[in-house]
């Protein structure tokens, strides 16, 4: 069974929206806070991990970081990076290695799961080809991180230049059941269905057989003349925005419930993509998935 107390981290970038440098997303106001005070902020909530990206801190060194993690009494659970394996391999030589060497990082800070946004579709060539290219790759950097003891994972994204691939959870499952490795799982998404049209309860159990981590965060719709500077599209067209986890349309209590059924034991990390300081959000989130836990039957 899983145990009645979840194992909660925290994604760095639900702080993205207040960095003061080196944030992803675009916006009118400026942001306020280093990366070393998002892990001091991190030390006061109720959780047990930081999930950490790359591409906030790869000019640390690994063990800066986990020096970092290790003063506030927190684990890297998991490190995240962007590497273009949607290549064909006879060219992916400096792709591959660069996810080794990605992976032995990882390895460093003392994290157990590396996450891989695994590159971008290409026009010139058929969704078939790129997927074998794709295949292909990720076998091989699967071998390297099962022989350091790393889980690569990927999830359902809704990240437009990965989506083609990855975004419908049965085209994750295919990559899992093809690749055939423990050392190569999903990570599921709970609001990424809903930018292919796909139901959230139907692609977790789709996904279930390969999960190694699930990533917790809900969106809404975006209303017709509202503004906002921080949304993602959908393969239909629809505009959705960041919410905190009990305001957006995915039942997160019916994913838990789910999550309960199949036992699963790993990490629930938050991940809030909305515009609101996300000091005042995640508090509240944390709060809330422990006391759903609490009422799973």
């Amino acid at each position: 069974m899983i145990p009645n107390t979840p194992r909660i981290s925290v994604i760095d970038y639900n702080f993205d929206w207040i960095l003061r440098d080196n944030y992803l997303n675009p916006r009118s106001s400026p942001g306020f806070l280093n990366l070393e005070e998002v892990i001091s902020f991190c030390s006061t909530l109720d959780i047990n991990g930081l999930e950490l990206m790359h591409s906030y801190w790869e000019k640390f060194k690994p063990s800066d970081i986990k020096k970092l993690a290790d003063n506030v009494g927190l684990p890297i659970i998991c490190y995240i990076f962007e590497t273009d394996l949607i290549v064909p391999p006879a060219s992916a030589q400096i792709s591959v290695e660069r996810v080794f060497s990605l992976l032995d990082r990882t390895l460093e800070m003392g994290a157990s799961l590396a996450m891989i946004i695994p590159g971008y579709v290409k026009e010139e060539a058929s969704l078939k080809e790129q997927r074998s290219w794709l295949l292909e790759n990720l076998c091989f950097c699967a071998e390297h991180a099962g022989s350091i003891d790393i889980t690569l994972v990927a999830e359902n994204i809704d990240y437009p230049p990965v989506q083609p691939l990855m975004g419908l959870s049965s085209d994750c499952a295919d990559f899992a059941r093809q690749i055939n490795s423990d050392s190569f799982r999903l990570i599921f998404d709970s609001a990424a269905p809903v930018f292919v049209n796909e139901d959230p309860l139907e692609a977790l159990r789709t996904m279930s057989g390969f999960l190694a981590h699930i990533h917790l965060k809900n969106v809404r719709p975006v209303k017709s003349n509202e503004r906002v500077e921080r949304f993602l599209d959908s393969t239909e067209g629809n505009r959705y925005t960041g919410v905190p986890l009990a305001e957006g349309i995915v039942d997160l209590q019916a994913v838990l419930s789910n999550l309960h059924q199949i036992e699963y034991k790993g990490y629930l990390s938050i991940e809030y993509q909305g515009e609101t300081d996300p000091r005042e959000v995640l508090n509240t989130d944390i709060t809330l998935v422990r006391q759903w836990y609490d009422h799973i039957d």
